[in-house]
This record gives C-alpha cells, structure tokens and sequence, in this order.
C-alpha cells in the first residue's frame, strides 16, 4: 500500500457520513445528467491524489495538504457533533468559527471553482499542465485558508495574515446563526455545502432573479443566507434576515442544496420511501438545476 492516501475526498467524510446509512451507503444523483447510482462515503466526493502538490524535481506531495486540511475539518467535525447531541438553536461562538473556516475551506478547495478559476485566467491555454494548474490551487488554498486558520489565535500575527473574506463575513455582527432541526429528517447533502441563496441591494440587471438561489451572483457582501446541511436532521442557517431561521424548512433546505450543486447530490438508500414527498421534489428540483446550470456552468460537468 502507499504510504498516503490516494483518494482525497473535497468534501469531508465525516459530513457525508451524517447524511449515509449505518454501513456507510450512499444513493447519489449526478447533476449534469439523469444517473443515479449507489456509492459509499468513502468513494464519492473525492479526486485521486487531487489536492497533491508538484515541484519541479522533487518528488511529489500527496500527504501535506491533505494534513492541513484535516486539522480544519477535525475542529468543525467536533463542533458538528456537539451540535448534533444539543437541542438548541443557538449556534455557540466556538461553533460558529469552527464552521466558518470549514466553509471558506469547502468554497476555496471546490472542484467547479478551481474549473472557472482556471478557465478564466486562460491556464489551460498557456500550455500549464495539470499537475502545475493543482499546484497553483493548492497554494491558494494554502494562502488563502490554511495559514490564516494556523494564525488565527497568535496574538504576534499580522490581521491581515489572519484574515479569509469569507469567515470574516460569516462572523460579522450582522449575521445571524441558527441550527434547524427537522424532527423527521429529510435534509440533502451535496457536493457543494456552501449554498448561497437570494440578494440584499439592488440586484445586477443583467442577472436573472432566479439565479441568486443557484448561488449565481451575488458577492460574500451581498448573500441574503448561507445555509449548510450538516446532517439529515441538521442544518445551519446563517443569514442577514433573522426572520429566515423561523421560516425555512427541510423543502427550502434541499432546493438550496439541490440548486448549489455542480456534480452531485445524495442521501440514505432509504430515504425515498421515508420522506415520499421530499423525494418527489428533488426530482423537479433535479430536473430544473439541469435546465438552468448550463447557463453559469461553462461546460462543467464534473464527476463523483
């Protein structure tokens, strides 16, 4: 065996172990196209040697990213199980920053955000190869999540080293935090947890109104909520409107979730015949998100 792992999983096993069956199993619906098949938490959401690193002479690196990362998603995945065995809805505050640096993480190391990254700034066309194109990515993310999460309680840092866009504004004054728990379950999880939904301003005129609950244009400063699907009996609200956390339910939930997606969405084997009518929308909501994605994907079409 190698001495590292060779399957490097973008979305978090431990997230999508709260959304399987007691074995583990998972049904997953692919977005771009109408196949459904069965997987488990371990294979599906992940690339091989995906988050690895490449120098020029010197051997490759499969092992520190993947390290890095696993210190991030061991802190939320704490979190997330005291939020899972409480009752309340309030959100603690070490909670609340645990989750925030999983999200900025799960934004940043996301396979359709690397896939426009790279589209818009010509990579493929400038003869980088793949292995170069990652490398780049993984610096990013390194710069950009990684060593701001290391910095973040080191009284001697720099603010600005301390600093990611994103949890700065999920942990601003005017967000507003609140755990939903549906009593009969029925939440969805994809390959994208961080589901952006509606706008607050003046929304772009060139942008149909629809597509800001696909997570399609709006900015981190201009979001209506954040909502993330933490288990099937979980989610967390995060919202600039505190009236959100009384009105949305498991079907808003799963359209967010749903309409976020690029490559997948999933759930227990048997949650079709346990939730009946949830399982009849997401067919509709399945149906429309690949009607609608070809108009932001760029030809994305991913895979599991």
């Amino acid at each position: 065996m190698p001495p590292h792992a060779k399957k490097h999983h973008f979305v978090p096993q431990f997230l999508l172990q709260h959304f399987a069956d007691q074995h583990g199993k998972l049904v997953i619906h692919q977005v771009m196209s109408e196949q459904r098949y069965n997987s488990t938490v371990r294979n599906v959401g992940h690339r091989n040697l995906g988050h690895s690193i490449y120098r020029p002479g010197r051997e490759p690196d499969h092992a520190s990213m993947e390290a890095a990362m696993s210190n991030i998603e061991g802190e939320a995945a704490t979190a997330v199980r005291e939020l899972v065995q409480s009752r309340e809805r309030a959100v603690p505050m070490h909670a609340r920053h645990a989750l925030s640096w999983l999200l900025a993480l799960q934004w940043q190391r996301s396979r359709f955000l690397r896939y426009v990254v790279t589209k818009e700034i010509g990579a493929e066309d400038s003869g980088l190869s793949d292995e170069e194109i990652q490398t780049s990515m993984m610096r990013m993310i390194s710069r950009t999540v990684i060593e701001p999460w290391r910095l973040r309680n080191d009284d001697d840092a720099y603010y600005k080293d301390q600093w990611n866009p994103l949890v700065s504004t999920l942990l601003a004054s005017d967000m507003h935090w609140s755990c939903y728990r549906p009593r009969g379950g029925g939440l969805l999880v994809s390959d994208n947890p961080v589901c952006f939904s509606g706008i607050v301003g003046t929304p772009p005129p060139d942008i149909p109104v629809s597509f800001f609950d696909h997570g399609v244009g709006t900015g981190f400063h201009n979001f209506q909520r954040l909502t993330v699907a933490l288990g099937n009996r979980l989610a967390v609200i995060i919202s600039r409107d505190p009236k959100d956390a009384s009105r949305l339910r498991v079907a808003e939930l799963n359209r967010f979730t749903t309409f976020n997606s690029r490559e997948f969405v999933a759930h227990a084997p048997e949650w079709p015949s346990t939730h009946p009518c949830l399982a009849q929308d997401l067919a509709e909501l399945l149906m429309r998100q690949r009607l609608v994605a070809p108009a932001f994907s760029q030809g994305y079409q991913g895979r599991t």
